[in-house]
């Protein structure tokens, strides 16, 4: 390490791990090394880019260095990347202040290889060179013949506007743009759709030479690697070759409000809908610095005890004065000024007064008389356990969570990497503090007495989008009337080309240059997960892991007889789960037993396809996790909410189901992806239709009826929540699910009997047949993108080397026809062993166009003729695709998942190997398989009214999305 300095060297116990702060000397690189036994390595590199204007620069500029660099010239490495690694994470980050690419990986050649061509990308990339790149990842002028209208199309461009379909997302960038008047953080890092066409290439190109230096980057590396010779890897391959510049991109404090601002914007609802109580009101404050770790702990465990677990005070408080249906509040940390956020979501305008004086009335009350210490305990005790525990999700290596922990100090101070990481600590002094008024200060010295703050309303308008798009049709004819036929002519001209250079392949030498991964690289066969079948009664299905002493609890019951109505109730009664109070606790009490003495105690449905038979079966669940010493407790709790709570209590019933439908109003567009797939193949699948009532489209209309007609429906409502406590539970259909090691379980067997026999003996109802019921709807909303989706059936048997033909259709045909050419922000296929094959895409400007994609997808297999090489980047895509990193609970539940459907071990080695096996011939051999699903289909579509307009005769029905 000569060419490095070491700044410090820290063992941090808490995530086990030897943390070193480095310099490169010549360049001036920032480096952190953090050295573990995780073989999951995690390499990130991050520039701070405080953008300069709402035109999208940072974000375009991150899409725009993946397609392309000098070692790897071919059109997009990041999409070749996705078809042939084995990577467990792959992706880029625009954030507020800063610009991340980490990559992830645990076969230490593919691990080497992503650095490799991440490096390359951010330091070499070909948008000097061509500017077709900027075209199409950030914005252009399209125009394909001189008569038609000018468009303007890009993947960022339609990424954002489907981003400002979202109340939610102009709510936060507005709330910036108050508090933030004049520092980096008042602009829109991804993108306004208004100003993203007044970006330059110029000022693009200019932003990438300036902030991508060594001298603006801060490298992470983490996990069981060999730190010393990953660095003079970098230093011989990238770092000696710049040197240190003197370039301030510091970010800068925003000076202190003399009084808070009032201000207020629209957004978007359906032409015609009713605007009464649809408004939000927020109330936001912004605090000096990130840099007391103590304090940023304390004031987001303050927050979530305020205003978001149930029963809290302030949340109490404001839906007893009736403003708004649901009150939500959010701690943005890992920025320079931290911020608090509450908002009142669905409330009437003329409620903002009310809405800010109860707040700062609550406020100074709760100072005046002190805080509910056990609600904090609870909260305190709940945040550590999760500290210990250590859990991620599977799509989130534990070294990208700890690279973000780092950067929460390190971007703001170059010698600061530490102090995010050092948490738990503070645990036991915050405990402490409960009782001398340090959360109580907190209040008064950052809420009440902080002036800078903004309280920031979104008004509902059914004619905002119109004005929108009539000004920019507006804006676009003037633009095109200004143009000489000359000009017209290269705007077509430019068009062409463009096209063109997204049509044109990548040259053999050029793909050569990507480094690639050989068949001895690969694990022939899947990772054998830990189940034991313990067939005792009640069965067991336990998996064998070290847990630290934690037991993880399932209980699954097979509901797969329910009818559709009792279905819809069934996911109501697990949404009501710890909503509402029983005989002995109410429901704030028992959420803070919850976060005091368990890890975790929940319930849920979740519906499965046997792999064999084809069977759709659905299963309630409930889980819990919790030291051996509670976990008696655990139970007791749990069987007192399942038999004991009040369903009676009407106030507090209709507010939650309030709640609920806002949240799922919200959410349900969010992953619109998912939900239309989901919708397309409910008309035929009977599995996809369980997945409706209890995700999906249905579920929203369900809880919107419920809320609707509240007043005549209560009685049923309360009457049918009960009834499902004998349509669910007995023990002819329950089986446990256990982790944790063996003498843990043996501790516990006796009791998971005890619990057993309390449940009552019944048969399993006759299940209900399943009749198609093919619909093709439309579901129009107030958003400016698409989300488009089909689905058909196949009958050929399934073959695991489908998976390596889902990996080319999505990463190749798919990425090219709908994303680079359609401009939409994604599109994927899935392919369902049980016959089903489904397409969906994500953000997307079109609707025929991206289903003739779909219809003619035959033809790339009919016409699918990869070299043998290809061939075998497809084939380790789909591995990688298939494997992911995992929690040992998140191992144990996917075991039992597999008994459940079905699949054996042995069927898994058989879909490897037939990856691994299968030839070109044999995928083209596919084609007719695909022509047959295509050709008697069904659709799904949520989008734009226009844009489905449009369109109407492909679809049987249009409605509106929210009812």
């Amino acid at each position: 390490m000569k060419n490095y300095t070491k700044i410090e060297e820290r063992y941090i116990d808490e995530i086990q791990s030897k943390v070193t702060l480095l310099e490169h000397n010549k360049s001036g690189a920032r480096i952190c090394t953090i050295l573990n036994d995780d073989n999951n390595k995690v390499f990130s590199i991050a520039f701070r880019t405080p953008p300069i204007n709402d035109c999208g620069l940072t974000h375009i500029l991150e899409h725009s260095v993946l397609c392309g660099s000098k070692s790897f010239p071919v059109k997009d490495p990041f999409v070749e990347l996705l078809k042939s690694s084995l990577n467990t994470f792959l992706n880029a980050f625009t954030f507020p202040d800063k610009t991340a690419y980490p990559v992830a990986s645990q076969n230490l050649k593919d691990f080497k290889n992503l650095m490799h061509v991440y490096m390359d990308a951010v330091f070499y990339p070909r948008i000097y060179e061509h500017e077709e790149i900027f075209k199409q990842e950030g914005w252009h002028y399209h125009l394909e013949n001189i008569d038609d209208p000018i468009t303007i199309n890009g993947v960022v461009y339609n990424e954002m506007k489907g981003a400002f379909s979202d109340p939610t997302t102009i709510l936060y960038n507005k709330i910036q743009e108050a508090l933030f008047p004049n520092t980096a953080y008042h602009f829109v890092s991804g993108g306004d759709p208004k100003y993203i066409p007044e970006l330059s290439y110029h000022v693009f190109k200019d932003f990438h030479s300036k902030f991508y230096h060594p001298s603006n980057s801060y490298i992470i590396l983490y996990g069981n690697l060999d730190m010393e010779e990953r660095l003079e890897w970098l230093d011989n391959a990238y770092l000696k070759d710049f040197n240190r510049i003197d370039f301030d991109t510091r970010l800068t404090f925003e000076k202190p409000f003399d009084k808070p601002k009032y201000v207020s914007y629209n957004y978007p609802i359906e032409k015609g809908d009713d605007k009464k109580d649809k408004t939000f009101l927020t109330y936001n404050v912004v605090f000096p610095s990130y840099k007391d770790v103590k304090l940023m702990i304390a004031t987001s465990t303050l927050v979530t005890a305020l205003f978001d677990v149930p029963g809290a005070p302030l949340r109490e408080a404001l839906i007893d004065a009736k403003i708004g249906k649901d009150i939500s509040s959010y701690f943005e940390d890992g920025v320079l000024q931290p911020c608090i956020s509450i908002t009142a979501q669905n409330a009437s305008d003329e409620d903002e007064e009310r809405f800010i004086e109860i707040i700062n009335s609550e406020l100074k009350k709760i100072v005046e008389n002190g805080l509910d210490k056990n609600s904090l305990l609870s909260l305190l005790n709940h945040q550590e356990f999760q500290a210990r525990e250590r859990a991620f999700n599977p799509r989130t290596p534990q070294g990208l969570n700890v690279g973000l922990s780092v950067m929460s100090s390190w971007l703001y101070d170059d010698k600061d990497c530490f102090s995010y990481l050092e948490v738990l600590k503070y645990y036991k002094e915050l405990k402490e503090d409960l009782y001398n008024g340090y959360f109580e200060d907190i209040i008064s010295k950052y809420i009440l007495n902080n002036n800078h703050k903004a309280y920031v309303k979104l008004i509902p308008s059914d004619t905002v989008n119109e004005e929108k798009e009539n000004i920019l049709k507006d804006k676009l004819k003037n633009f095109k009337e200004s143009l000489t036929k000359e000009e017209l002519e290269g705007l077509v001209e430019a068009t062409k080309k463009l096209k063109e250079y997204q049509s044109e392949e990548d040259s053999d030498s050029a793909i050569a240059t990507l480094p690639k991964l050989s068949l001895e690289d690969i694990n022939p066969n899947p990772e054998e997960l830990k189940l034991e079948v313990i067939d005792s009664t009640p069965k067991v299905l336990f998996s064998d892991y070290p847990t630290n002493g934690i037991a993880y609890v399932k209980q699954y019951f097979d509901i797969s007889h329910m009818e559709s109505e009792d279905l819809l109730y069934a996911q109501l009664f697990v949404d009501t789960f710890k909503q509402l109070s029983t005989s002995k606790m109410n429901y704030k009490e028992i959420n803070q037993k919850i976060q005091n003495d368990f890890g975790s105690l929940a319930c849920g449905i979740t519906c499965l396809k046997h792999y064999e038979t084809h069977e759709a079966k659905v299963y309630f669940y409930t889980s819990f996790s919790a030291i051996e010493e509670n976990v008696r407790d655990a139970f007791k709790l749990l069987y007192e909410l399942l038999e004991d709570t009040k369903y009676t209590d009407e106030k507090r019933l209709f507010e939650y189901l309030c709640q609920l439908k806002t949240n799922l109003d919200m959410s349900i567009v969010q992953r619109g992806h998912q939900v239309a797939l989901t919708r397309a193949l409910s008309y035929i699948d009977e599995y996809s239709l369980d997945r409706d009532l209890t995700l999906g489209i249905a579920y929203n209309d369900f809880i919107s009826s419920l809320v609707k007609d509240f007043d005549t429906k209560k009685d049923d409502i309360m009457n049918r929540l009960v009834s499902m406590r004998d349509k669910i539970f007995s023990k002819a259909n329950m089986i446990y699910g256990f982790t944790g090691n063996k003498e843990l379980y043996n501790h516990l067997s006796l009791l998971f009997n005890e619990y057993y026999l309390k449940l009552k003996d019944k048969n399993i109802y006759t299940k209900v047949e399943f009749k198609e019921n093919v619909k093709n709807e439309a579901f129009t909303a107030p958003i400016d993108v698409n989300y488009v989706s089909r689905v058909g059936k196949f009958t050929d048997k399934y073959n695991g080397g489908l998976l390596v033909l889902d990996n080319a259709m999505s990463m190749d045909y798919l990425w090219m026809q709908v994303r680079v050419h359609g401009g939409a922000y994604g599109c994927m296929m899935s392919i369902d062993p049980t016959g089903y094959i489904g397409f969906t895409s994500y953000r997307d400007p079109n609707i025929k166009k991206t289903n003739d994609v779909y219809d003619a997808s035959y033809r790339f297999v009919e016409e699918f003729n990869p070299s043998d090489e290809q061939l075998l980047k497809f084939k380790i895509g789909a591995i990688g695709n298939s494997e992911s990193v995992m929690h040992v609970r998140d191992k144990a539940d996917t075991a039992r998942s597999f008994y459940l459907r079905g699949l054996s071990y042995s069927e898994r080695c058989k879909n490897r190997s037939a990856i691994l096996s299968i030839t070109k011939e044999e995928i083209k051999g596919f084609s007719t398989m695909f022509k047959e699903a295509m050709a008697d289909y069904t659709i799904s579509c949520i989008g734009n009214t226009d844009k489905i307009n449009e369109v109407k005769d492909m679809f049987k029905e249009i409605r509106p999305l929210s009812k």
